[in-house]
């Protein structure tokens, strides 16, 4: 047994590295933490074997304070990477989480102890049936349905890998009672490493967490090759370089992100340079239960219509951002926030992490909330969906007409909202509504005929609007032509974009 203290202090080191030597064979590994509760958010600890390999990363948080590496994933507490415990000199490091240190430790300090140990302890977190990077590696290819069809899901949830309240079991069932085909969790700078046996497909992802902004990758098959080194030197001058180095590694890696809650109060997103001709994806709707989400997410909205007048292709994405347990409410909200409120709808031929990835990245996405939605466009006989280019042929001449078709379904579930849907047609900015004929109870529809209009630059999105309750939907683009933009950053288009 050996104990390892931590100082931790606003202004001190953030990343505190200690060595254990492991002399004789053990069968596990038992690493009992000791923090004061109000801080156990404030600190990463990893551990990494005698052969520099990643043996458990996690936020502290409100997880176990007891965490074990065992020889399989039920035997190894989430966040940990089961296997044999070699021989040698082992690293304890226990990382402050900056943006936590920086909102909640003031003047403050505590101390961490860490105890190593071959005791033997039951599990209560474990990494699950799922071994993702042990024994087995994740499935991309794994089929989990043939039909083709809209399906459910959320891009933006946490467990308390890291800061979140839900364990992954208790993540899964409510994920399935809320009707998601799929689940990525996005934990902050950290990666599951399996997961629980579910009906739902979970696909791997993480929220990059800095000072310049949050993003998400998803598909993430392996840890972000800087991922330490952002937890390391957040805050300090060359923070931008990780961030750019992460983004080329996942274009390079095809995975695919996100920029989250771009206009969200202290986590707006500042990283300016970013590129835009690189954007691809941005979240537009996130929790929007939350006290200042609102005014965010419209601002978002606002900037992906921006983007896409002059030129840009960029998706939009929903997220719950769900942290919470079911029977929590932020301060003002009069419901929950769960994972799949917004719900992102994707269309797919069959559902596999991998059809998931690819459907995305083509747009073929709606962003929704109290309603599912299902739309498609029709034009000279061939069948469209959001995020797709329809270009005009040359014997069309503009005079063969778009035809979408739109179905709105009220959910169950509204918290006992009267909802009562608006359609609008956006074309390249401009808004106009459009009449919704009620089919039954729940369900409105409606066939919208329009057409380009010249052979330049043109785009075309549906939203969907309550005048009681707000945002109800937002369904992705449709395109054709192109545009070349003067703007070259993200830091240009905002200041245009608050500007106009």
């Amino acid at each position: 047994m050996e104990t390892l203290i931590y100082h931790i202090e606003n202004g001190g080191s953030t990343w505190q590295e200690k060595t254990v030597d492991v002399s004789s064979p053990i069968k596990i590994m038992n690493i009992k933490i000791n923090i004061p509760k109000e801080y156990a958010l404030l600190c990463y600890i990893i551990v990494k074997d005698s052969n520099g390999k990643f043996r458990m990363f996690r936020e502290i948080g409100y997880g176990p304070r007891t965490l074990i590496i065992g020889n399989d994933g039920m035997h190894t507490t989430a966040g940990g990477t089961a296997g044999d415990i070699p021989i040698g000199r082992w690293k304890f490091i226990i990382c402050a989480f900056r943006e936590y240190v920086m909102q909640r430790l003031g003047k403050n300090s505590f101390n961490v102890k860490v105890t190593i140990s071959d005791d033997i302890s039951s599990v209560k977190e474990p990494v699950g049936e799922q071994d993702w990077v042990g024994n087995k590696e994740f499935d991309i290819d794994k089929n989990y349905s043939d039909e083709s069809r809209w399906y459910k899901g959320d891009f933006h949830t946490h467990t308390r890998l890291s800061d979140g309240k839900e364990t992954t079991r208790s993540a899964m069932k409510k994920a399935e009672q809320m009707g998601m085909d799929f689940y990525i969790p996005t934990e902050h700078n950290v990666l599951h490493t399996g997961w629980t046996e579910a009906k739902v497909m979970v696909v791997p992802g993480v929220e990059i967490t800095t000072s310049l902004g949050h993003f998400n990758i998803f598909g993430c098959l392996g840890m972000p090759g800087r991922l330490t080194h952002i937890l390391k030197h957040d805050g300090e001058d060359r923070i931008s370089e990780e961030v750019e180095y992460t983004i080329r590694e996942a274009d390079e890696k095809e995975w695919l992100w996100s920029i989250n809650h771009p206009f969200l109060h202290i986590w707006k997103w500042t990283y300016f340079d970013l590129k835009l001709k690189n954007l691809r994806l941005m979240e537009i709707i996130n929790d929007p239960t939350y006290e200042y989400a609102k005014k965010a997410n419209e601002d978002a909205i606002s900037f992906i219509d921006f983007l896409w007048q002059q030129g840009f292709r960029v998706f939009g994405l929903g997220g719950s951002d769900s942290h919470n347990l079911i029977d929590e409410r932020y301060e003002g909200a009069d419901e929950p926030s769960v994972p799949g409120d917004p719900a992102t709808l994707v269309y797919m031929d069959g559902m596999t992490p991998s059809k998931l990835l690819k459907a995305v990245s083509k747009g073929h996405v709606i962003v929704a909330r109290y309603i599912t939605m299902e739309v498609y466009f029709l034009f000279e006989n061939k069948k469209y969906l959001p995020g797709d280019r329809i270009e005009i042929t040359g014997d069309s001449e503009f005079k063969n007409d778009i035809v979408a078709s739109v179905t709105i379904k009220i959910n169950e579930e509204t918290y006992g909202k009267n909802i009562i849907p608006e359609l609008y047609l956006i074309e390249n900015g401009v808004k106009r509504e459009v009449g919704l004929e009620k089919r039954d109870e729940r369900t409105y529809m409606a066939d919208v005929v329009t057409n380009w209009h010249t052979i330049e630059w043109e785009w075309k999105r549906f939203e969907v609007l309550s005048k009681d309750y707000g945002f109800l939907g937002y369904v992705n683009p449709i395109f054709h032509g192109r545009k070349k933009s003067k703007l070259k950053t993200f830091g240009e288009a905002v200041q245009l974009w608050r500007g106009q």
